[in-house]
């Protein structure tokens, strides 16, 4: 989002600063007086810098400036008298129509309906007979070709107005792509959460019954046949062991957890966020003891590229030496920032420590890799 933001801005500063030396030549040509001058200089840098004030506002949180009541109306008012006073000593031009032009078509696009269209040409036909009208008053003869003058200037309106609307168009699907990552991300973080809840409910569910069960059971059984009253305290004892095991298997994601379940869900997750995901590598190749760890790493990994990314590629690369086995998880869209290890990586790297591994990251500029190694003991 961070580079399309950065597109959008520099594309109208490349307008401005084109339009701004269009301007600036046609000012050193001394075709107009002083105080023409000192009018339509002002004049023309207040319409340009408007012009990418104004476009902002049709792109929310592209930039952070709010509309002041009035503004727009009082700055095509003054471009518009600019572009009287250009045409009144200098008839039929064309450039100092530009600041005003840009200020119209930066408007326009906020206008919701298909009315923008129509209202466009409408503004560019005023803009264009206004100017041959100021023209006329200020005693300037009609040249031949004024009728295509007036076509050429009225078209460009719509047309600046095509282009920005371009631009707002872009900036809203990149917008609408930037929430579905969220959601997406959001979404694998509720689901992770129902499926420990589920597993934890089976365990705790199953065994905490059975203890119950047995514990009456050996209840009624004292006094009567303390024998057998022993054998199913141990058994709850047992069960209780059983269920501390296995309640600590879930928690570190060990129980049911397949390698090549997990990528499957990654690569599901991060298609559906519109992020194009390739898997190098057979996740069968490695070792069954090492599957859930990796396993967990995918996910962990998959989520901090929903949540902290504006990714478009990933990669996930599996490679199996002997025992020995390194992933590597890559994503594009990373700006640059002051690394803060989250509670996820170093939950990674506190499990892979435990069968001698190691987790860790790199950073190139623009893509992030988190590279994780470890083998059968």
């Amino acid at each position: 989002m961070d580079r399309v933001r950065r597109y959008i801005l520099v594309s109208l500063m490349v307008a401005v600063v084109f339009v701004a030396l269009v301007l600036v030549l046609d000012l050193v040509g001394l075709r107009y007086s002083a105080p023409t001058t000192a009018l339509l200089a002002p004049a023309a840098a207040l319409g340009l810098v408007q012009y990418v004030r104004i476009s902002g506002f049709s792109m929310p949180g592209l930039r952070t400036a709010t509309a002041r009541r009035g503004e727009v109306a009082v700055t095509i008012a003054i471009t518009l008298v600019g572009w009287w006073v250009a045409v009144a000593q200098e008839p039929m031009g064309f450039g100092w129509t530009l600041p005003c032009a840009l200020v119209l078509a930066a408007w326009l696009p906020m206008v919701e309906t298909w009315w923008r269209w129509p209202l466009s040409v409408a503004a560019g036909l005023v803009v264009a007979v206004s100017g041959l009208v100021a023209g006329a008053v200020a005693g300037q003869p009609t040249r031949e070709g004024a009728a295509v003058w007036v076509v050429v200037v009225t078209l460009t309106v719509p047309f600046f107005t095509f282009c920005n609307y371009l631009q707002v168009w872009l900036w809203s699907m990149v917008r609408q792509l930037d929430q579905a990552r969220r959601v997406a991300g959001e979404l694998a973080v509720a689901e992770e959460r129902l499926r420990f809840a589920a597993e934890l409910h089976d365990i705790q569910g199953h065994h905490l019954q059975v203890i119950a069960l047995k514990g009456e059971l050996a209840a009624r059984l004292v006094g009567q046949d303390d024998a057998a009253a022993r054998a199913q305290a141990t058994e709850v004892s047992e069960l209780a062991r059983t269920a501390l095991r296995e309640t600590r298997a879930v928690v570190h994601g060990y129980r049911r957890s397949s390698l090549s379940t997990e990528i499957g869900n990654a690569v599901d997750i991060l298609r559906a966020a519109g992020i194009n995901a390739t898997v190098r590598g057979s996740a069968t190749d490695v070792p069954p003891p090492l599957q859930p760890l990796f396993g967990i790493l995918v996910r962990e990994g998959t989520t901090n590229i929903l949540r902290h990314s504006a990714a478009g590629e990933c990669s996930l690369t599996i490679d199996v030496d002997g025992g020995r086995v390194r992933v590597v998880l890559s994503n594009d869209g990373v700006e640059p920032r002051v690394s803060i290890p989250g509670s996820g990586l170093q939950s990674l790297r506190e499990r892979f420590a435990i069968v001698g591994g190691t987790v860790r990251t790199e950073q190139e500029p623009g893509t992030f890799h988190l590279i994780s190694e470890a083998a059968v003991a």
